[in-house]
């Protein structure tokens, strides 16, 4: 039996930012429920191989699709551990130095390691996978064969919750809560981002100003338009900048804000292209404090791809409704049917009516009924969802203590997958 508090692993690897803010929100959730480390000492840690590598080839090539299809296999991350020798060597000298109890992957290829590891060390410890994304997960993700399975799994979507649920044993799936960063935790429950008034945006210009000078030109009195999906996926809306970027009322009636993050490449073109253009702008990578407030002066998100963490800071900063160009092939196309259910936004994937819709949203054409009934309720519809997560996320401490055998002290209860809300369809009276 162990004694003392529990000692958890939160593993993650470089692969795009996602899975290293979902591991964050992981720790930040034990942290919160036990702040002394009387019941938990949780070890953030990240892979120091080659994933990054990896992940930014398959985002130039296109090879996401691909990539996702060998999932299908139930054991092909298993046999994907033989690629990374590297990888394995760091698994053996983490579990041996640091001696967890249990093991939390962010990644599906990060678990088979770690299972094969604790095969080849004879270790006791626990490993879960964690599933970030929606929809039914392939065959890699949750083998039909228990024993090849990760000791639990935790899904964020209540989609994959309820798949999964109908498949497991007792006690091995787990629906966890997303705790965004403090950044956006502490701007995102101030009456500011509520009312979303002016002066206010105008401060955040200011505090965005600080860090980028540029930002000093912008009019945050018109509608902003901001182009994100992370590293190599804003690019995806390029057909969609390209045709706002020279529409005469750039600058006059609204802005545009275009996020690279960290593909430098094309944020040098994009600003040698149009950079002092009056209410165009263009960003590289921003840390959380900065990236809360450019979510809090953006009236219309212009998405190249859709991850959960980044939904749900959006949703803490009711940042829309959102508007979805592109997404990666295999993964985010089930967060499209969320994004239906709940009316959260909409998917289009032609550039020329993606324009449109963005035209409608900052007021330069009518609104159509779809828009203005989109529109209506959002930011009630986005809290409620924030409020399911927060409530969700003090359980994991009580669910990690269950897999090593320990009484949870306050219990994992499972969550029922909501009905859809009703629609509302007070905009169209107006």
């Amino acid at each position: 039996m162990i004694s003392g508090p529990l000692r958890v692993v939160f593993a993650s690897v470089h692969a795009g930012g996602g899975h290293n803010t979902v591991r964050d929100a992981l720790v930040r959730s034990v942290t919160r429920e036990d702040p002394h480390r009387a019941r938990v000492v949780p070890i953030a840690w990240t892979a120091a191989n080659g994933f990054d590598t990896f992940y930014r080839f398959c985002v130039r090539w296109g090879l996401q699709g691909l990539v996702f299809w060998l999932t299908n296999f139930s054991l092909s991350a298993w046999f994907a551990t033989l690629l990374n020798p590297r990888l394995m060597l760091e698994l053996v000298a983490l579990l041996k130095a640091q001696k967890p109890d249990v093991v939390v992957s962010t990644h599906v290829q990060l678990t088979a390691c770690f299972q094969v590891v604790r095969w080849l060390l004879k270790s006791p410890v626990k490993i879960v996978n964690v599933i970030p994304d929606y929809g039914p997960p392939t065959p890699t993700f949750f083998p039909s064969t228990r024993s090849v399975r990760a000791d639990v799994t935790l899904v964020n979507g209540p989609d994959t919750f309820k798949v999964l649920q109908a498949r497991a044993e007792p006690d091995e799936v787990f629906r966890i809560g997303t705790l965004v960063s403090e950044a956006f935790d502490e701007l995102g429950n101030s009456p500011a981002v509520a009312t979303r008034a002016p002066p206010h945006k105008d401060q955040w210009r200011r505090e965005l100003a600080e860090a980028v000078p540029d930002f000093n030109r912008l009019d945050a009195s018109k509608p902003v338009i901001t182009f994100l999906g992370g590293s190599g996926f804003s690019s995806g809306c390029r057909p969609v900048i390209d045709r706002l970027v020279h529409h005469p009322d750039l600058g006059s009636k609204f802005s545009m804000v275009v996020l690279a993050g960290r593909d430098a490449q094309f944020e040098t073109e994009l600003q040698t292209l149009h950079g002092g253009k009056p209410g165009f702008f263009v960003l590289g990578f921003l840390p959380h404090p900065l990236l809360a407030r450019l979510y809090a002066i953006t009236d219309v998100p212009v998405m190249g791809s859709i991850a959960h963490s980044t939904l749900q800071e959006m949703l803490e900063m009711r940042c829309g409704p959102l508007l979805v160009h592109r997404v990666i092939p295999g993964t985010e196309p089930p967060y499209l049917a969320y994004l239906e259910r709940e009316r959260l936004g909409l998917y289009e994937p032609n550039p020329d009516a993606m324009t449109a819709l963005v035209l409608e949203a900052v007021g330069v054409t009518p609104a159509s009924l779809t828009w203005r009934s989109l529109k209506q309720g959002f930011a009630k519809r986005a809290r409620q969802l924030r409020n399911e997560h927060r409530a969700l996320a003090p359980l994991l401490l009580g669910q990690l203590e269950g897999v090593v055998g320990r009484e949870r002290l306050g219990a994992a209860v499972p969550v029922a997958v909501g009905a859809p809300p009703a629609f509302d369809d007070g905009a169209a009276r107006k």
